[in-house]
């Protein structure tokens, strides 16, 4: 389970002039969780923001191929 969690400021703009602008955004605190396939490794995430975009990187677990035991009976 991936749960990200975070808190948005309150962002509010005003301009003084003959003309009005205004700017409200939402704010508070969030929370998000996601399920990971069964397949992904844990000990491999990374996470990196940018203009305010979260990217989040789960690498795969490194395949076990199968093997072949030779048995020798006698």
């Amino acid at each position: 389970m991936l749960t990200v969690s975070g808190e948005r400021k309150k962002v509010s703009e005003e301009r003084n002039g003959k003309k009005y602008h205004r700017i409200e955004r939402l704010y508070g605190t969030f929370l998000r969780s996601f399920s990971l396939p069964d397949d992904a490794d844990p000990a491999r995430v990374s996470a990196t923001m940018k203009d305010g975009v979260l990217n989040v990187r789960i690498e795969k677990l490194a395949e076990t191929k199968p093997r072949s035991v030779e048995i020798e009976v006698g």
